[in-house]
């Protein structure tokens, strides 16, 4: 399969770039694979002449053999190793400027896939927070989240919808984190809630928020006394609340190529579709009261507290959660208290945006009694000490149920989406109306787990 996108990285590669006749035959290999003699044909030269252009551009590495001819086994078939290629900064020209990517990248995703990122943003505004004319959209975002943020703010304009935007960057959120007295601290949080209060939707879009820990006690007070306060005012003026913690990368390269490829994708999603598919395994659910879990490593069993369900929209439907993501899908299960016990292996998890590696987690009624991790199980340790109250009480089980959410190639924030995906978070859940209230979130994740449904719900 030809890849998105080979980046030049060798004077040798320039240098072959440099002849018209090379350059031609390369455009013709990105279109299709071709013989020596086809090549020949086409361009009206002799098979040695193409033949020497070939072996030039194979020796540094442009184009490969990708089959032999099986009616003449002499007879080697050439392609080109991408769709575009691209110049590395190190050879003397800087195609790595965050602009001139997003221009590389943005076509890819146009022309290659006929990803349309305007009319995406147009789906979010309308299909997912269903804003109209007049309603007022507060952004919050880092760097990386422009491109979503610059076609969400041309769209609503187009609609006039107004849109504020908070910035805040890494440098911006370490400094608050490290620097600011606890006045600024505390400042800044007023001044957003302030400003909260005259929208009628919130987008917060700063991924970067989860490299960027905080680790002062009484920072991390005031931030929740703040959070608390947003909470009442997104109740009482009914505030949609829309998040996206992940990241849009501009870094040339074809693992991020197609990451970006399955981010659009999955929020090219038919929303009522959605909807309907989440909200009927909802309704599954909520005929039961006991849930038995299972796979290789695992087994747990807990009982229902509550289901809400995160369609990836607003709906007017009494599962609806008060907090929707971008990209989205998924019910969200709170259990009962001292209801859920039993082993959770994984293969993979996440605390302070790093890698957990095979947790293996004993739970009693809601809580962690014991843990291993073959990578970073004084992660989990540091975790349960941080997050105060309930730090060790398992919040959520979370089913994903977007059918154009991959688990490969995607930011690791977005997978728990991901249809088939079972994920167990610690954090807290009273904004959803549970008891559970640790400030530090973190989640391990489980594949095709098996769910058995074990008792019925008195009617």
């Amino acid at each position: 399969m030809i890849k998105n996108i080979f980046v030049i990285d060798k004077h040798a590669q320039i240098k072959a770039l440099g002849s018209k006749l090379k350059f031609q035959i390369l455009n013709e290999l990105i279109l299709n694979p071709a013989t020596c003699k086809q090549l020949a044909d086409i361009f009206g030269i002799s098979k040695q002449k193409t033949h020497y252009n070939l072996k030039s551009l194979l020796e540094v590495g442009l184009i490969k053999i990708v089959e032999i001819d099986p009616a003449n086994n002499k007879e080697k078939y050439y392609r080109a190793k991408a769709k575009n290629y691209v110049i590395d900064f190190s050879v003397g020209m800087n195609a790595k400027g965050n602009n001139n990517n997003r221009e590389i990248i943005n076509s890819i995703l146009d022309k290659d896939y006929g990803i349309k990122l305007s009319k995406i943003a147009a789906k979010i505004l309308e299909r997912s927070l269903h804003l109209t004319t007049k309603d007022k959209l507060l952004i919050v975002t880092g760097e990386y989240n422009m491109p979503l943020v610059s076609k969400i703010i041309l769209e609503a304009s187009k609609r006039k919808i107004s849109t504020t935007i908070i910035y805040r960057n890494r440098e911006i959120l370490k400094s608050k984190h490290e620097d600011y007295s606890l006045a600024a601290f505390s400042w800044d949080y007023e001044q957003f809630n302030n400003m909260l209060k005259e929208h009628t939707a919130y987008l917060n879009l700063n991924g970067e928020s989860r490299y960027i820990p905080l680790h002062n006690k009484k920072k991390i007070e005031i931030r929740g006394k703040a959070f608390e306060k947003s909470r009442e005012i997104i109740n009482k003026k009914g505030i949609k609340v829309a998040m996206m913690p992940g990241l849009i990368q501009d870094t040339l390269s074809e693992n991020n190529i197609q990451s970006e490829i399955n981010f659009w994708k999955a929020l090219d999603v038919d929303y009522d579709r959605l909807y309907e598919s989440t909200y009927e395994l909802a309704k599954t659910l909520l005929n039961y009261e006991d849930i038995e879990v299972s796979t290789a490593n695992s087994y747990f069993n807990f009982s229902i507290d509550k289901i809400l369900c995160e369609y990836g929209s607003f709906v007017d439907n009494s599962l609806q959660s008060p907090v929707i993501n971008i990209p989205g899908g998924e019910i969200l299960i709170i259990p009962k208290q001292n209801t859920f016990s039993g082993t959770i292996g994984a293969k993979i998890g996440y605390i302070y945006g790093k890698k957990i590696i095979n947790p293996l987690i004993t739970i009693d009624n809601n809580k962690i009694t014991s843990y291993t991790a073959t990578e970073n199980s004084h992660l989990i340790e540091k975790a349960i000490e941080e997050g105060g109250e309930n730090s060790n009480e398992v919040a959520l089980i979370c089913l994903g149920t977007n059918y154009n959410m991959h688990l490969e190639n995607i930011d690791k924030s977005y997978r728990n989406k991901s249809k088939g995906l079972m994920t167990i978070y610690w954090g807290e859940n009273a904004s959803l109306g549970g008891k559970v209230k640790s400030n530090i979130e973190w989640h391990v994740e489980l594949e095709n787990p098996q769910i058995t449904y074990k008792k019925g719900r008195k009617r």
